[in-house]
């Protein structure tokens, strides 16, 4: 049985992406440009051997600068992209996490509350006096009225 290839889709024209790949491969270019550069000046002499590090030094600091230029530039759009997603994120789950956190209050108090008098028992604590809810008020006296 013939083994089926599946086609790429095709890259969306305005989108161009520099990948770790197509740096190595310049960085080979380079490399091998600059030696064959070398071979050329010691052949003929050291001549133009000024102009050709000229040149390199030059080459290397405008690549410096686009490279350093696309990083600031990727870290801006993620800075602005990634600070948009935290605080609506963060809006979403404050309601819940108010929820959770009276949760584990009312958990831990309860938790306390039953575990003091065993822990009271063995001296480590004082037992934990419930709460009372408040009385209620009784209703005023009445007075005679005086004749």
């Amino acid at each position: 049985m013939a083994r089926k290839t599946r086609k790429r889709p095709a890259p969306v024209a305005g989108t161009r992406s520099i990948q770790a790949r197509d740096v190595f491969f310049a960085g080979i270019g380079a490399v091998s440009l600059g030696r064959k550069q070398v071979a050329d000046a010691y052949a003929n002499g050291y001549e133009g051997l000024a102009e050709l590090r000229d040149t390199a030094e030059a080459v290397v600091r405008q690549a410096g600068k686009t490279v350093t230029g696309k990083v600031e530039s990727l870290r801006r759009q993620a800075s602005k992209s990634v600070t948009g997603k935290v605080a609506s994120l963060r809006r979403q789950a404050a309601p819940a996490k108010k929820k959770v956190e009276a949760f584990a209050r009312e958990a831990g108090e309860q938790i306390r509350e039953r575990i003091a008098p065993a822990l009271a028992r063995f001296g480590v604590a004082k037992p934990v006096k419930k709460r009372r809810a408040p009385a209620a008020k009784r209703p005023a006296a009445r007075r005679r009225k005086a004749a």
